[in-house]
Protein backbone atom coordinates (compact mmCIF):
# COMPACT_ATOMS: atom_id res chain seq x y z
CA UNK A 1 0.00 0.00 0.00
CA UNK A 2 1.19 3.51 -0.96
CA UNK A 3 1.55 6.37 1.49
CA UNK A 4 -2.03 7.43 2.33
CA UNK A 5 -2.92 10.88 3.78
CA UNK A 6 -6.64 11.97 5.99
CA UNK A 7 -8.43 14.25 3.91
CA UNK A 8 -11.07 16.57 4.71
CA UNK A 9 -12.38 17.09 1.25
CA UNK A 10 -11.43 17.64 -2.38
CA UNK A 11 -12.78 19.26 -4.82
CA UNK A 12 -11.07 19.06 -8.63
CA UNK A 13 -11.81 22.62 -9.94
CA UNK A 14 -12.23 25.66 -8.57
CA UNK A 15 -11.52 29.44 -9.19
CA UNK A 16 -11.36 31.37 -5.79
CA UNK A 17 -8.21 29.54 -4.07
CA UNK A 18 -5.59 31.16 -5.98
CA UNK A 19 -4.83 31.92 -9.67
CA UNK A 20 -6.36 30.16 -12.44
CA UNK A 21 -8.94 27.37 -12.30
CA UNK A 22 -7.11 25.18 -9.40
CA UNK A 23 -8.16 21.62 -7.54
CA UNK A 24 -8.20 22.42 -3.88
CA UNK A 25 -6.96 19.79 -1.13
CA UNK A 26 -8.27 20.07 2.63
CA UNK A 27 -6.30 17.80 4.61
CA UNK A 28 -8.12 16.99 7.96
CA UNK A 29 -6.38 17.45 11.80
CA UNK A 30 -5.96 20.93 13.30
CA UNK A 31 -4.93 21.33 16.93
CA UNK A 32 -5.62 25.07 17.03
CA UNK A 33 -8.58 26.10 18.52
CA UNK A 34 -8.91 29.85 16.01
CA UNK A 35 -12.07 31.26 17.08
CA UNK A 36 -13.83 32.29 14.05
CA UNK A 37 -12.23 29.13 12.35
CA UNK A 38 -14.37 28.89 8.92
CA UNK A 39 -13.75 25.05 9.10
CA UNK A 40 -14.24 23.76 12.45
CA UNK A 41 -15.72 20.22 10.87
CA UNK A 42 -11.79 19.70 10.00
CA UNK A 43 -10.17 19.64 13.57
CA UNK A 44 -10.84 16.50 14.64
CA UNK A 45 -7.57 14.22 14.17
CA UNK A 46 -9.65 11.31 13.86
CA UNK A 47 -12.34 12.72 11.16
CA UNK A 48 -11.92 13.18 7.28
CA UNK A 49 -10.99 10.03 5.62
CA UNK A 50 -8.11 8.38 4.27
CA UNK A 51 -6.77 8.67 0.88
CA UNK A 52 -3.94 6.91 -1.07
CA UNK A 53 -1.46 9.28 -2.40
CA UNK A 54 -1.35 7.51 -5.58
CA UNK A 55 -5.23 7.63 -6.15
CA UNK A 56 -4.95 11.67 -5.61
CA UNK A 57 -2.55 11.93 -8.37
CA UNK A 58 -4.65 9.77 -10.50
CA UNK A 59 -7.62 11.81 -9.88
CA UNK A 60 -5.57 14.97 -11.00
CA UNK A 61 -4.15 13.45 -13.72
CA UNK A 62 -5.51 14.46 -17.42
CA UNK A 63 -6.77 17.67 -15.94
CA UNK A 64 -5.54 19.65 -18.90
CA UNK A 65 -7.63 23.08 -17.34
CA UNK A 66 -5.70 23.11 -14.01
CA UNK A 67 -3.13 26.43 -13.17
CA UNK A 68 -2.19 24.40 -10.04
CA UNK A 69 -3.34 22.94 -6.69
CA UNK A 70 -4.60 24.62 -3.37
CA UNK A 71 -3.36 22.19 -0.68
CA UNK A 72 -5.22 23.76 3.15
CA UNK A 73 -6.79 22.30 5.89
CA UNK A 74 -7.46 21.29 8.89
CA UNK A 75 -3.31 21.72 9.48
CA UNK A 76 -1.36 19.97 6.62
CA UNK A 77 1.82 20.11 8.81
CA UNK A 78 0.24 17.81 10.90
CA UNK A 79 0.61 14.86 8.49
CA UNK A 80 4.34 15.87 7.22
CA UNK A 81 5.32 12.21 5.26
CA UNK A 82 2.43 11.82 2.97
CA UNK A 83 2.12 15.78 2.82
CA UNK A 84 5.80 15.42 0.83
CA UNK A 85 4.75 12.64 -0.94
CA UNK A 86 2.30 14.33 -2.23
CA UNK A 87 3.78 17.10 -2.81
CA UNK A 88 6.63 14.99 -4.68
CA UNK A 89 4.62 13.20 -6.81
CA UNK A 90 3.10 16.44 -8.25
CA UNK A 91 6.47 17.97 -8.88
CA UNK A 92 7.58 14.35 -10.32
CA UNK A 93 4.28 14.11 -12.60
CA UNK A 94 2.95 17.25 -13.16
CA UNK A 95 3.45 21.17 -14.28
CA UNK A 96 0.26 22.22 -11.56
CA UNK A 97 1.80 25.22 -9.41
CA UNK A 98 1.27 24.65 -5.30
CA UNK A 99 0.06 26.92 -3.34
CA UNK A 100 -0.01 25.80 0.22
CA UNK A 101 -1.78 27.55 3.61
CA UNK A 102 -0.76 26.90 7.13
CA UNK A 103 -1.55 27.92 10.44
CA UNK A 104 2.55 27.76 11.73
CA UNK A 105 4.56 30.68 10.58
CA UNK A 106 7.39 30.32 8.57
CA UNK A 107 10.10 31.00 11.32
CA UNK A 108 7.99 27.80 13.41
CA UNK A 109 8.42 25.45 10.09
CA UNK A 110 11.64 26.46 9.75
CA UNK A 111 12.72 25.31 13.67
CA UNK A 112 10.96 22.22 13.28
CA UNK A 113 14.83 21.49 11.94
CA UNK A 114 13.02 18.28 9.55
CA UNK A 115 14.22 17.77 6.05
CA UNK A 116 10.87 16.84 4.60
CA UNK A 117 9.27 20.66 6.30
CA UNK A 118 12.70 21.64 4.79
CA UNK A 119 11.74 20.46 1.74
CA UNK A 120 8.18 22.05 1.38
CA UNK A 121 9.24 25.83 2.28
CA UNK A 122 12.53 26.00 0.17
CA UNK A 123 11.28 25.24 -3.18
CA UNK A 124 8.38 21.61 -3.14
CA UNK A 125 5.38 24.37 -2.57
CA UNK A 126 5.36 27.79 -4.78
CA UNK A 127 3.27 29.66 -2.77
CA UNK A 128 2.61 29.66 1.54
CA UNK A 129 0.24 31.74 3.15
CA UNK A 130 1.47 31.32 7.04
CA UNK A 131 0.00 32.25 10.51
CA UNK A 132 -2.63 31.25 12.58
CA UNK A 133 -6.19 33.02 12.00
CA UNK A 134 -6.83 35.84 14.07
CA UNK A 135 -10.76 37.02 14.04
CA UNK A 136 -9.67 40.46 15.50
CA UNK A 137 -7.15 40.93 12.18
CA UNK A 138 -9.97 39.95 10.13
CA UNK A 139 -9.48 42.98 7.82
CA UNK A 140 -11.26 41.55 4.10
CA UNK A 141 -8.02 41.17 2.51
CA UNK A 142 -8.18 38.24 -0.74
CA UNK A 143 -7.33 34.95 0.04
CA UNK A 144 -6.28 35.78 3.53
CA UNK A 145 -8.27 34.98 6.60
CA UNK A 146 -5.90 37.62 8.94
CA UNK A 147 -3.46 40.67 8.07
CA UNK A 148 -0.93 38.45 10.47
CA UNK A 149 -1.07 35.94 7.84
CA UNK A 150 2.10 36.29 5.48
CA UNK A 151 2.58 35.43 1.43
CA UNK A 152 5.63 33.67 0.78
CA UNK A 153 6.55 33.51 -2.73
CA UNK A 154 9.41 30.41 -2.38
CA UNK A 155 9.77 30.01 -5.91
CA UNK A 156 8.85 33.27 -8.98
CA UNK A 157 5.96 31.21 -10.10
CA UNK A 158 3.16 33.19 -8.54
CA UNK A 159 5.44 36.71 -8.37
CA UNK A 160 3.07 38.18 -11.36
CA UNK A 161 0.17 37.84 -9.13
CA UNK A 162 1.59 39.57 -6.01
CA UNK A 163 -1.55 42.02 -6.08
CA UNK A 164 -3.67 39.68 -6.34
CA UNK A 165 -3.06 38.54 -2.73
CA UNK A 166 -3.36 42.85 -1.36
CA UNK A 167 -6.92 43.49 -2.98
CA UNK A 168 -9.67 44.01 -0.29
CA UNK A 169 -11.67 41.93 -2.34
CA UNK A 170 -12.94 38.33 -1.63
CA UNK A 171 -14.77 35.63 -3.57
CA UNK A 172 -16.49 32.54 -3.01
CA UNK A 173 -18.10 29.36 -4.35
CA UNK A 174 -20.51 27.31 -3.03
CA UNK A 175 -20.81 23.50 -3.82
CA UNK A 176 -23.40 20.99 -3.29
CA UNK A 177 -21.60 17.42 -3.02
CA UNK A 178 -22.55 13.88 -1.32
CA UNK A 179 -25.42 15.40 0.38
CA UNK A 180 -24.23 18.91 1.52
CA UNK A 181 -23.57 22.39 0.83
CA UNK A 182 -19.92 23.29 1.27
CA UNK A 183 -18.47 26.83 0.87
CA UNK A 184 -15.25 27.30 -1.22
CA UNK A 185 -12.84 30.18 -0.54
CA UNK A 186 -11.93 33.03 1.90
CA UNK A 187 -15.20 34.45 2.97
CA UNK A 188 -15.88 38.06 4.26
CA UNK A 189 -16.71 37.86 8.17
CA UNK A 190 -20.01 38.54 7.34
CA UNK A 191 -20.89 36.22 4.53
CA UNK A 192 -19.09 33.54 7.18
CA UNK A 193 -21.44 34.31 10.09
CA UNK A 194 -24.27 34.07 7.85
CA UNK A 195 -23.18 30.94 5.65
CA UNK A 196 -22.59 29.42 9.63
CA UNK A 197 -26.46 30.61 10.71
CA UNK A 198 -27.84 28.82 7.93
CA UNK A 199 -25.38 25.96 8.47
CA UNK A 200 -24.18 25.77 12.09
CA UNK A 201 -20.97 24.25 13.04
CA UNK A 202 -21.25 21.13 14.33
Amino acid sequence: MGERIRLHNMVLHTRVLGPGTRAAIWTQGCERRCPGCMSPSSRPLDGGYWVDVDLIMKELSGLGDLEGVTISGGEPFLQIRPLHSLLCALRRETKLGIILYTGYTMEELRSMDQPQVADIITGLADLIIDGPYLDQLNDGTALKGSGNQGVNFITDRYLPFQALYQQKKREIEIIAAKGEMFLIGVPAKDTLEEWQRIFPPF
